[in-house]
């Protein structure tokens, strides 16, 4: 009875083992994703027969080893067959490319991999997908009931204005252990994070890092494949996408210009100004296409710039109301030039200079001899239109001196030699 009683458990254990794989590639088979997702970064490790390392794989977690049998814990290669062990399953890769490549890992505990997503136009607030495709590779029964299961972890993160990398909500997300299966057969896994609102800094970079939190040992063996990052349209409507935003000088103000490659929602722009990047007022506005999947291009004027940087953002505005800002563009507005002419050269007591200036200014004029010693020095207060100053220089000795003028904002509006008399 004995001998009857452990054959019939063995039995029961293959059988619980089978049903158990079965019932989870079942349940697994279901998509990790979002509704209309908008794929951001694909990873499918490419193409060819021979071995390869990747540049996102750390080497801090996984060691790279091109050829031979992945007998040792933590060591990887990026190839297009699963079976880098004899007992391993035989396996396409889940792309279904033609020598199509996967990541195939004798696993330990460890950081895996790690890549990042950089957008210049800055990752807008909603909600972002990552998925992934992960086979366990080893045959059913290997290390029997003790195997050790891999078990992803996903970290998502920004990197924020004070250039530290923080969590979007949902991150870590800890996937399910990946159970060996009679057959080889790819499992989606991953989930879906928030990016928060972040105000008017828009983040430019976003890090997906996976772990395996299994230790090394018998059954922690897995390939991974089409590695994905997507942003959740029906999620949390991204309204545009915006492909640019610029300003450049046009006559006596500043064109800005601007390109959205999709629009969901959108009703209008606010073009935005400020002269301390803190303090917004609103140029124009500009109306938005609604919905579109083409190209659309806009343009705004500001006709009146302040001398010096400018500031410019984009208020965009759904029409249930939302709104989400641009990043900021600045550029640097000369102010209207002044003519400065000095009427007596050579002079005798007085040095007079006239001014023809279009705003009401303050200047100063500083006089030094040739040695730069400094000996007459004025403020003035310039009103617009044609202005005449004196320097009283009756008590200078004859010979040469240089004459500087120069604004409120410290530009020399004018650098000359005069003689004295």
């Amino acid at each position: 009875m004995k001998q009857n009683f452990t054959h019939c458990s063995k039995h029961y254990v293959a059988l619980a083992l089978l049903f158990s794989a079965l019932f989870f590639i079942n349940s697994a088979n279901a998509q990790i994703g979002c509704s209309g997702e908008r794929v951001l970064w694909l990873e499918t490790f490419g193409t060819g027969t021979t071995s390869t390392s990747s540049p996102d794989v750390l080497t801090s977690g996984l060691t790279y080893q091109d050829t031979g049998s992945l007998v040792a814990e933590g060591v990887y290669r990026i190839i297009d067959s699963t079976q880098q062990k004899p007992e391993w399953h035989v396996s396409a890769d889940h792309t279904g490319d033609a020598n199509g490549k996967m990541l195939v890992v004798n696993g330990q505990a460890e950081t895996f991999f790690q890549h990042t997503i950089t957008d210049a136009n800055g990752f807008l607030e909603g909600t972002y997908n990552v998925s992934l495709y992960v086979m366990n590779v080893d045959t059913l029964g290997i290390c029997g009931t003790d195997a050790l299961l891999t078990k992803l972890t996903f970290t998502v993160e920004y990197l924020s204005s004070a250039n530290t990398w923080v969590p979007l909500t949902g991150s870590p997300l800890v996937a399910a252990s990946v159970a060996q299966s009679p057959t080889s057969t790819w499992i989606n896994q991953g989930g879906s994070f928030t990016l928060p609102s972040t105000g008017n800094f828009l983040p430019t970079q976003i890090r997906i890092t996976l772990g395996d939190g299994t230790i090394g040992g018998c059954g922690n063996d897995f390939a991974m494949d089409d590695v994905k990052f997507s942003y959740c349209a029906a999620a949390g409507p991204m309204p545009i996408e915006l492909t640019s935003f610029t300003a450049h000088n046009k006559g006596t103000g500043v064109s800005l210009d601007w390109s959205t490659a999709q629009e969901l929602n959108n009703d209008y722009f606010d073009v935005e100004k400020s002269a301390n990047a803190s303090d917004w007022t609103v140029v124009t506005r500009v109306n938005g296409a609604g919905n579109s999947q083409t190209v659309k291009n806009y343009n705004a004027f500001d006709a009146s710039p302040v001398s010096g940087v400018n500031y410019y953002r984009l208020k965009q505005v759904d029409f249930d109301g939302k709104s989400k800002y641009s990043k900021t563009v600045s550029i640097k507005v000369d102010g209207p030039k002044t003519a400065i002419s000095v009427l007596t050269n050579p002079f005798y007591n007085t040095l007079s200079i006239t001014f023809n200036s279009a705003t009401s200014q303050m200047v100063s004029a500083r006089l030094m001899d040739i040695t730069g010693k400094l000996v007459a020095a004025e403020n003035w207060s310039i009103t617009s239109g044609n202005v005449r100053k004196d320097i009283s220089a009756g008590t200078l000795n004859q010979g040469m001196y240089i004459l500087t003028i120069r604004n409120n904002s410290g530009e020399i509006l004018y650098n000359g030699k005069v003689v004295k008399q």
